[in-house]
């Protein structure tokens, strides 16, 4: 009940437009939960805050229920949810909540987009730890490092054969990225497609059984996903299995924006923009090399 008092005292001194989501652990209407029963003894003070602030509860698009107790005879009910005041539906009229499935909690994500467009980042290459779990990583190593190699020193065959790695795992890495990414969102629809069936009723004991498997097999996803943005973060004092993919993103990109190059100094003048940066920095290492 304090939590619902916090919410209309929210909503009331708001301004702005705003967002409120989250795991409500509350459902509005008998028809949100699949087995029959009362509804929340609060049930009636939510849905009257929601009316009094004149708050939007966003349809799901992918499924009714975000909660399941992963019973053989589960018990699915809609606990989380994204309400929205009019201000922000006036800004984001095209808001749009997506329900992905369950793969490793009790409860679905649920993603919310404004209908902005995405973009699409550069291709270069990184070596990325998560590639030393993949299986064809190992021997292709191999397979590249074996070639034959004409070159006249040791230095030199070792330089060709580090080039020839990065020729080939440049592309390899974008395109097992790709493939990551695909079987991510197969994973993802089957399970949902299954959960659309458990809404319905039962799963067999194969269904079950083919739960678990794509759960286990999103986890090795999850594993490497975390590894490749774990790299990208340079923070050492975590270990590999924290599963905090969403943190070492953060810390990638405050990182890359630390080390951006806006501008330099040279005696009294200032150089600015990327031509003029790399002119410069390449004609002072070439004076300073030489």
């Amino acid at each position: 009940m304090e939590f619902l008092a916090e919410l209309a005292s929210f909503c009331s001194k708001n301004q702005e437009p705003y967002v409120c989501a989250g795991d409500f652990n509350i459902i509005r209407y008998a028809f949100e939960k699949n087995k029959s029963g009362v509804l929340h003894r609060h049930s009636h003070v939510f849905n009257s805050i929601i009316s009094a602030q004149e708050l939007i509860d966003i349809k799901l698009s992918g499924g009714k229920f975000t909660w399941s107790n992963n019973q053989d005879d589960p018990t699915l009910e809609k606990l989380d949810r994204f309400l929205i005041s009019k201000d922000w539906e006036d800004m984001y009229p095209r808001t749009i909540i997506f329900e992905l499935p369950r793969d490793v909690s009790d409860h679905n994500p649920l993603i919310l987009t404004t209908g902005d467009n995405k973009h699409m980042n550069n291709l270069s290459f990184r070596f990325e730890l998560s590639w030393l779990k993949h299986p064809d990583f190992l021997p292709k190593v191999h397979e590249i490092w074996d070639q034959p190699c004409f070159v006249e020193s040791a230095l030199g065959m070792v330089q060709s054969k580090l080039k020839m790695f990065k020729q080939y795992f440049k592309g390899w890495g974008f395109n097992a990225r790709g493939q990551q990414r695909k079987r991510k969102n197969d994973i993802q629809e089957e399970l949902l497609s299954l959960e659309l069936v458990e809404e319905g009723g039962f799963l067999s004991t194969d269904q079950l059984q083919q739960v678990m498997l794509l759960k286990s097999e999103m986890l090795s996803i999850l594993e490497q996903e975390e590894l490749y943005w774990y790299k990208r973060s340079h923070e050492k004092w975590l270990h590999e299995g924290d599963i905090n993919t969403k943190y070492f993103q953060r810390i990638a990109n405050a990182r890359k924006r630390k080390n951006t190059i806006l501008s330099l100094k040279d005696g009294s003048t200032i150089i600015e923009g990327v031509d003029s940066l790399i002119k410069h920095a390449t004609k002072y290492y070439k004076g300073f090399l030489a």
